[in-house]
């Protein structure tokens, strides 16, 4: 082989060498991209999906409570049209079961998959209940909404699982770079030796060859003679004296330039690492040094010259050799920068350092993510809980703790009249309302859809009155919401810790007791606040006790209905009965229905009971003479079900009722739901001859309004009016309703009366048609009979004996003492 292509292959072989250093680097570089692109897809995103479905899951938790205040909310807001509860779930339902699907998908381990399953499974089992809007409903969204939170941990510990593999890997990449790097100068000084040892031999072996040369002089005098072999030698030895010089002048100046081309080619190997890099002699002085050492330390306008980075009381702690091998330093201007040496032999170290700024920030946005609502930026329900459970432990020398439970009032207004938007820019406003009442001791969060939470260390003797009523009155001023005015109140629950013991238990009670006075708050008119009593722990359990006895009501026996006439004031004759449930319960005696139809309503058993009333009334009216009608009420929550048309059908048919002699009874609150809904249901009825009557007539905002969207066949004057007849008001109040009834071709039925007086005014008035205890209370099935033949008797029904107006008053009243 000749020297120039011994020299030729040297080259080539330090070449690959610095070259597999740059492949090694590069390929170190790409997993550690992928994984942090894993980090953010599976972590991130998937974390994110999963915070999307817990706040799907929260807004419709706080639509479902505000059903559970129907008749509060009427009164602050009646000319809101609520949506179908089961329709409005299933949707936002299958919203958070699409988002949980992502998040399943995108799950970085099995545990946090399987959880997120579980969840899935547990929403698909919830969206096929028929019973929305009740507090096990809701209790199970509560449930689901904590397995989320735990989901949420398992997936922010997913993260951090693969933040530390990162870090593993750039440790072992640091490890294997030096170790390339190292057996990179190895190689080169290695194949440096190679050359000189391939170029210099083949030279001395020539010399060697010719004895007049042999003390290896290259400026020796030779002289050929002859022309035989010597000679020929010799000239060659000549020739080659020569060549020798030429060619060793020509091997310097080559050597020369291979060098610091592969010093090119290491400098730009070491400039290109994405870590800081530089090499400190044993004295502490820096030797060496890359492009992103000078960028992380001598950037800055203030920043020192590279070689006195290690003199800068700034940075003195990243090159203190005492550090452990990948610690993280967090420097005064905010980064923090991982730190990572070796020393080398003969003293001094390598040192390499990243900047891993962005990396911290990521992880603390991940946090801050698991305890912090998204909307608003307030600390969320989990951090709450826990602020709590630390106040409960700070308590020192007496001192209390307070926590508010403050709900929203006409939340649910703007945001289905002004849409989402809206509604999530009132809620930044009133969070940040809150933040600025909120002084020192006082944490602010939001703890639900429309709900916040304070928690108060109370002074010695300090009462959260003053709060409270700052809250009430920052919240009650108007809220622009993108250049719209909007104005809520708010409803608050107070509960005092005062001798609860710390722990979990402690916390539960106390949130509890704060959700039990924001319910007393709401009931009793809004905008106000209440402490938690005792006795609303009582009034608690006794619902619970009432909800648990009538779910086997019917089947006991225990309910009846009771049956109240209505009466034609010209005839005096019985036109039909109004049926009323009624309840005895076996410990406690007859029950209010005041007391427990919302109780049916709340847990969604007001369908069966419904039900169940609407067939016997049909079965007892068959029993009736043929003119008689008979008037059920139905609930509000039972047009929710979609079969109710069926149902009264079913129960015509069953009884073999006439459909003309059965009258239906809403009140207007039932419009507050979807009104296309209710409005078809109600033409149904109509079409299959079924009456309909609004009951309650003059107590709304809206009953004028009801009246034109809807033809009913009668409409029953409330008996607050009838009960104050005589006043001016009221008197005219009732003509204006007969009148407006005539006009219409609608009939106008006044119930409550009671004396012969609110008769005689009505009569006057022009009212066909009254109903009250006057007359008769309501009575037993087992009694109808024989008040339809007392009446008839005392009236002349069926048998033409006219009686002036005077003479049918004494014994309508006689028939109603009886």
């Amino acid at each position: 082989m000749s020297i120039r292509l011994k020299l030729i292959v040297g080259c080539l072989g330090l070449t690959m060498v610095v070259f597999g250093l740059g492949l090694f680097a590069r390929s170190s570089q790409q997993q550690i991209g992928t994984i942090a692109t894993r980090i953010y897809d599976e972590a991130l995103l998937s974390l994110s999906y999963l915070r999307s479905a817990q706040n799907s899951l929260v807004k419709l938790e706080a639509d479902l409570r505000d059903r559970l205040d129907a008749n509060a909310i009427l009164k602050t807001a009646p000319r809101l049209q609520q949506d179908d509860p089961k329709q409005s779930a299933e949707i936002r339902l299958d919203d958070i079961l699409g988002d949980l699907k992502v998040a399943a998908d995108r799950a970085i381990s099995p545990a946090g998959g399987q959880k997120v399953e579980e969840i899935r499974n547990r929403i698909l089992h919830l969206r096929a209940d028929r019973f929305v809007s009740t507090p096990a409903f809701l209790q199970t969204l509560k449930v689901i909404d904590n397995e989320l939170d735990t989901a949420v941990e398992i997936f922010a510990g997913d993260g951090y699982r693969f933040r530390r593999e990162v870090g593993d890997l750039i440790e072992r990449a640091d490890r294997q770079s030096q170790i390339a790097l190292a057996g990179g100068v190895g190689g080169a000084l290695i194949i440096s030796v190679l050359l000189s040892t391939l170029i210099i031999p083949p030279v001395r072996r020539a010399v060697g060859i010719a004895t007049a040369i042999a003390s290896g002089k290259l400026d020796n005098e030779i002289r050929p003679s002859g022309g035989g072999e010597t000679s020929q030698l010799l000239t060659a030895l000549a020739t080659m004296q020569t060549s020798i010089r030429e060619l060793m002048a020509a091997q310097a100046a080559s050597f020369g330039s291979q060098i610091a081309l592969q010093n090119t080619r290491f400098d730009a190997a070491l400039n290109n690492m994405s870590q800081g890099l530089c090499l400190i002699d044993a004295e502490g002085r820096l030797i060496i040094r890359n492009r992103r050492f000078e960028e992380m330390f001598c950037g800055g306008d203030d920043a020192p010259a590279a070689e006195a980075v290690l003199q800068d009381e700034r940075y003195a702690a990243l090159f203190d050799t005492g550090d452990p091998s990948g610690a993280i330093h967090a420097l005064a201007d905010g980064r923090r920068i991982a730190v990572s040496s070796e020393a080398v032999p003969g003293g001094g170290w390598v040192v390499t350092l990243e900047d891993f700024t962005e990396r911290h920030r990521a992880e603390a946005r991940l946090t801050h993510m698991t305890q912090h609502d998204l909307l608003t930026g307030l600390p969320n329900r989990r951090q709450f809980r826990e602020r709590v459970a630390q106040a409960l432990l700070r308590r020192r020398g007496g001192r209390n703790v307070a926590m508010l439970s403050i709900n929203l009032d006409g939340f649910k207004a703007v945001n289905d009249l002004l849409g989402q938007p809206a509604g999530d820019a009132l809620l930044q406003s009133v969070s940040a309302r809150l933040l600025d009442l909120a002084g020192k001791g006082e944490f602010v969060a939001r703890i639900g859809g429309d709900e916040f939470g304070i928690v108060k260390n109370l002074r010695l003797d300090e009462r959260p009155d003053a709060l409270a009523e700052g809250v009430l009155a920052a919240l009650s001023q108007p809220f622009d919401l993108h250049g719209v005015p909007a104005t809520v109140g708010a409803s608050i629950g107070i509960a005092l810790a005062d001798e609860l013991a710390d722990g979990e238990a402690a916390v539960e009670t106390l949130l509890k007791n704060a959700d039990l006075a924001l319910e007393r708050a709401k009931s009793e008119g809004r905008s106000t606040y209440r402490f938690f009593e005792p006795e609303m722990d009582a009034q608690l359990q006794m619902r619970r006790k009432l909800e648990l006895d009538l779910r086997g009501a019917t089947d006991r026996g225990e309910l009846e209905l009771f049956y109240q006439p209505f009466v034609d004031v010209e005839t005096q004759t019985i036109t039909g009965f109004e049926a009323l449930l009624r309840w005895t319960h076996p410990e406690l005696g007859p029950v209010s229905p005041a007391e427990f139809i919302p109780v049916a309503e709340a847990s969604g058993l007001i369908h069966a009971i419904g039900h169940w009333a609407l067939l016997t009334a049909c079965q007892e009216a068959a029993t009736w003479p043929d003119d008689l009608v008979v008037s059920v009420n139905l609930s509000p929550v039972q047009f929710k079900n979609r079969a109710l048309v069926h149902d009264v059908v079913g129960a015509l048919t069953a009884a073999g009722l006439p459909a003309a002699r059965l009258h239906l009874e809403v009140t207007e609150s039932l419009f507050l739901q979807d009104g296309e809904t209710v409005a078809a249901m109600l033409q149904a009825f109509r079409e299959h001859g079924v009456g309909v009557s609004m009951d309650d007539f003059g107590t709304g905002y809206s009953s004028l309004g009801y009246l034109s969207r809807f033809p009913f066949d009668k409409i029953k004057i409330d008996q607050s009016f009838v009960r104050a007849v005589d006043q001016r008001d009221n008197h005219a109040i009732i003509r204006a309703v007969i009148g407006l009834g005539r006009a219409m071709d609608i009939a106008v039925i006044a119930e409550g009366v009671e004396t012969a007086e609110q008769l005689a005014i009505l009569r006057t008035a022009g009212c066909k048609e009254v109903q009250g205890y006057y007359f008769s209370r309501p009575r037993p099935s087992g009694e109808v009979a024989a008040a339809i033949r007392q009446f008839g008797t005392l009236h002349g029904r069926r048998t033409g004996g006219a009686r002036s107006p005077h003479d049918r008053l004494a014994p309508a009243a006689r028939l109603a003492a009886g």
